[in-house]
């Protein structure tokens, strides 16, 4: 029984660290494409919990075009890039969080 909840707590431990790096990347990637910092720190503390490694990868992949192509990214057009994914579970979490980060 000892062995298990040790086991139990190290796994914990391990998803932590792994969502403070997705996390951290996150925020690292938005404020590179023009999102100001403490919007790209809100948004990415409830994407790293709420978003798939998937949905997350493809939201990067246009961050790095948008900076590519010398542009800014604003929550609007990430919104909007979302949108056209068909992904009612992503959309209303980039919404949920441009909302609640933005009246913090």
């Amino acid at each position: 029984m000892r062995l298990k909840i040790i086991a139990l707590l190290a796994a914990c431990t391990a998803l932590s660290a792994c969502a403070t790096v997705v996390e951290n990347r996150v925020e690292s990637g938005l404020v590179d494409a023009g999102v100001s910092p403490p919007m790209a720190k809100c948004m990415a503390e409830i994407w790293a919990d709420d978003l798939s490694v998937s949905q997350i990868r493809g939201i990067s992949r246009f961050a790095d075009a948008v900076r590519e192509d010398g542009g800014g990214l604003t929550v609007g057009r990430l919104i909007g890039h979302v949108r056209e994914w068909n992904d009612p579970e992503a959309l209303g979490v980039v919404t949920t969080s441009a909302a609640r980060c933005a009246i913090r």
